[in-house]
C-alpha cells in the first residue's frame, strides 16, 4: 500500500481537463486499460484515451454511467518485462471475438459469468485476472512498446464496463488509503477476485463449452443499445 501511495505521489500531472480530484480516495488494483482500447459509450465505441469527465460509460449492472475522474499512467518497456503488475497480453484479432489486436494488462481484472463458478463458488459472476487468459486461444505476453499507456476510468462505485473483444472489465470503485487498509480484502462487497489457478480452470471451462464468445456479450445486442440506451444485454453462455 505504501508504495501504491508513494507511486501515486510520483505519478505525472492529470492533463486541466481531467484533473479533478478524489479528495484524498485511490483505486486500488490494476483498473488501467490499454490506450487505444474501445469502450461502449453513449456516444458509441470511442478509445479509452479519447474519454473525459462527464461522458456516460455502458455498464454491465447499472447502464449508461458517468466517468467522475480519470487517470493516466505511462508504461515502459522494462515496467512490461518486469514486475507483473506491469505486464500485458497481447490478444490477436479473432481470438476472443475482436477484430483488431487487443491488448488487456495481466493484471486487469475482467467479469465472467459461468455456471461452473455457480455449481462450485455458489456464484454465477466471478472475476478472473487477465493473466489466466495467456496461453489459450494463442493469447501470450508480449511487449507493448515503448511509452504506451493505461487510461483508468472512474466511477462513483465498481463497474464493470463492456470494451471491444467481447469483454467486461472491472474498474473498482475509489475509496481511501485508510478504508482500503481496513478492509483487508478492497473486493469483500462486490465481485470476488479468483485466485489463477480457479480462473483458468473456469475460463477454460466456459471457451470449451461455449467457445471465445461465452467470455463477453451478445454483441449483436449491444449496438442497438448504445444508439439507444437500455437495460444492458446478459453475458452468452
Amino acid at each position: 500500500m505504501l508504495k501504491l501511495l508513494r507511486d501515486l505521489m510520483r505519478a505525472d500531472p492529470l492533463p486541466e481537463e481531467v484533473a479533478h480530484p478524489l479528495g484524498g480516495m485511490l483505486i486500488t488494483g490494476q483498473a488501467g486499460v490499454m490506450a487505444g482500447t474501445q469502450v461502449a459509450t453513449a456516444a458509441g465505441w470511442r478509445p479509452v484515451e479519447a474519454l473525459r469527465i462527464g461522458d456516460r460509460v455502458l455498464s454491465f449492472d447499472h447502464g449508461f454511467q458517468p466517468v467522475i475522474d480519470v487517470q493516466r499512467d505511462r508504461l515502459t518497456a522494462g515496467e512490461e518485462r518486469g514486475a507483473a503488475a506491469g505486464r500485458a497480453l497481447r490478444v490477436p484479432p479473432g481470438a476472443l471475438g475482436n477484430q483488431a489486436p487487443l491488448w488487456l494488462m495481466a493484471d486487469q481484472e475482467l467479469l465472467v459469468e459461468s455456471e461452473a463458478a455457480q455449481q462450485i463458488l455458489g456464484e454465477a459472476f466471478v472475476a478472473v485476472p487477465a493473466r489466466a487468459l495467456s496461453g489459450l486461444r494463442r493469447i501470450a505476453e508480449a511487449e507493448v512498446g515503448p511509452e504506451r499507456s493505461t487510461v483508468t476510468l472512474i466511477f462513483p462505485q465498481e463497474e464493470a464496463i463492456y470494451v471491444e473483444g467481447g469483454l467486461l472489465v472491472l474498474c473498482p470503485r475509489p475509496q481511501t488509503p485508510l478504508a482500503a487498509v481496513e478492509a483487508g480484502d478492497p473486493y469483500e462487497d462486490y465481485f470476488r477476485v479468483q485466485t489463477l489457478q480457479t480462473a483458468r480452470f473456469l475460463l477454460r471451462q466456459l471457451i470449451e463449452t461455449g467457445g471465445a464468445a461465452s467470455l463477453g456479450y451478445a454483441t449483436e445486442e449491444l449496438a442497438p443499445m448504445i444508439a439507444a440506451p437500455r437495460q444492458p444485454p446478459r453475458l452468452v453462455g
